[in-house]
């Protein structure tokens, strides 16, 4: 007995489209639309769009102080560096001046949220690579990080405004120095398990992802994805905010703009960040943390009339806040500046050309994504 059986002929030029994400361990809540032959990338298309809250619009019918913590939500990963740039960006727009303490615990907590931001990094990288023991090393020691924050803000992923247009909610707890100087003790030790080159790890990240400094430029990549092109740039060094031009640190820049050296400009970012850290609480002043007017914030307090943007280096890039001011308690339009759109959409489309299906992932968290920022 004969079973006829239809046989579906393959294309000629054996072309593929396929999904990668959004529920890919390597995407996030991310896609991309990938068009491959055999097992290379011809064209790939990011695909945003599944972590949109209009953050944006919503600040338009909030006051400044509801939207200090609505700032908080714009990237999980890094919340206390958009409360800082959602704080400046008001502070400058009324002409406020912060009292200098509050400029020190700022810088502090600043850095702190880099440092537990580029462990998540390494986390997920690792994962993203094949080299899991990574992801629970670098998930273990951001806890301690994140235990700071509870103690400090109330909070442990989301700080509730802390640093809010004013200066602080509220001051440090007592005590509190000696627990950092603790933790960034920990972190030390997180570094040197980091440092180990995992044969692994090696072979899925060198040479994979090149960006080279001019299509870096071009590209629109900033923060540690330029500087891991061989560009110097740095905004705390460059435009300096806050206190920043007080201390001493580095700037790490490598040559090569792989995915190794993104990795490793996240790595030497840590060092820099702790040795920020620990020069802030030696120098830490007296004083209060915030503005009296602040203190019990009235709910007419009306915003100045004018326009300013503020960028800040936050542990992704450049981060900024456009905002307008029409006279009226609440800001006529807010418009963020994500590090993570350019690096998402024209510098992964571009470094996915030409590569492994396999790399995918590697090349992917090698940008330190953040969804969140992106779809904003």
């Amino acid at each position: 007995m004969k079973i006829n059986q239809e046989i579906t002929l393959l294309p000629k030029n054996n072309e593929y489209d396929f999904y990668f994400g959004p529920c890919h361990p390597g995407s996030g809540n991310f896609g991309v639309k990938i068009k491959v032959k055999g097992e290379k990338i011809i064209s790939a298309l990011s695909d945003p769009g599944y972590l949109h809250r209009g953050f944006e619009k919503l600040m338009e019918y909030r006051l400044p102080l509801q939207n200090a913590m609505l700032s908080d939500r714009i990237c999980v990963l890094e919340s206390l560096a958009w409360n800082l740039v959602h704080a400046e960006a008001m502070e400058e727009l009324m002409d406020l001046e912060i009292p200098e303490r509050a400029k020190y615990i700022r810088v502090i907590m600043a850095e702190l949220s880099r440092i537990q931001s580029h462990l998540i990094w390494w986390g997920v990288f690792s994962a993203g690579t094949g080299f899991d023991t990574g992801f629970k090393i670098a998930f273990g020691y951001r806890d301690y990080i994140l235990d700071l924050f509870a103690d400090i803000t109330g909070g442990r992923v989301y700080p509730a405004g802390y640093i809010c247009p004013g200066g602080l909610r509220k001051d440090f707890p007592i005590g509190i120095e000696e627990k950092i100087e603790k933790v960034l003790d920990k972190i030390n030790e997180a570094v040197r398990y980091i440092e180990v080159e995992n044969p692994t790890f090696l072979l899925r990240s060198k040479g994979i992802g090149v960006l080279n400094l001019k299509d870096a430029i071009n590209l629109g990549a900033t923060g540690p994805i330029l500087r891991a092109s061989g560009l110097k740039a740095d905004i705390r060094k460059d435009d300096p905010y806050e206190v920043y031009d007080k201390f001493d640190f580095k700037i790490p820049v490598k040559e090569d703009g792989d995915a190794y050296s993104r990795y490793m400009i996240g790595l030497e970012e840590i060092k820099e960040s702790i040795k920020i850290v620990r020069q802030a609480l030696k120098d830490l002043p007296e004083g209060e943390v915030i503005l009296p007017k602040f203190k019990k914030p009235k709910l007419n307090m009306k915003i100045k009339e004018g326009e300013v943007y503020v960028h800040n280096e936050i542990a992704r890039g450049e981060g900024g806040m456009h905002i307008i001011s029409n006279g009226e308690v609440k800001p006529y339009r807010v418009k963020v500046r994500g590090p993570s759109f350019s690096h998402m959409i024209p510098v992964l489309e571009y470094l996915l050309q030409g590569a492994e299906i396999a790399d995918v992932p590697a090349i992917y968290w090698s940008l330190n994504v953040c969804p969140a920022d992106l779809d904003r």
